[in-house]
């Protein structure tokens, strides 16, 4: 089982609650689970949503698509954890067909210019 744990859950909660989960599944179907914990990465700080880079981002995703980009966590990592991390404030962004980690996962070439044009425009605000 892959969990990708919002930023507002702590990881120990989860795994007491999925340990719990397992004991009562043993006593109904009288089978043994075992866990393994593989990877235990806890949600780097959320950057304020009033951050500078938000800012930026919000208005060169408004310049691009017409659109208002909505902070908003989300399960697993990004680039931008490993920068909230160090304590920088840091964003991530893209527009996808929720595909990612799934059979015949893809990308749509369109959402790659975009995403390029999104960059390009946060890189040359002033």
């Amino acid at each position: 089982m892959d969990c990708r744990i919002l930023p507002q859950y702590s990881t120990q909660d989860v795994f007491r609650r999925i340990r719990e989960m397992s004991r009562e599944i043993e006593e109904r179907l009288q089978v043994r689970i075992e866990l393994e914990i593989i990877q235990d990465v806890p949600a780097a700080p959320p950057t304020p949503p009033d951050a500078p880079v938000v800012q930026a981002l919000q208005k060169a995703i408004k310049a691009t698509y017409g659109i208002i980009g909505e902070p908003t966590g989300i399960g697993g990592n990004t680039v931008a954890s490993f920068f909230r991390n160090a304590g920088f404030e840091a964003a991530s962004w893209s527009k996808v067909d929720e595909t990612a980690h799934q059979p015949n996962e893809y990308s749509i070439i369109d959402n790659m210019v975009g995403g390029a044009k999104v960059f390009a425009h946060l890189f040359l605000q002033t």
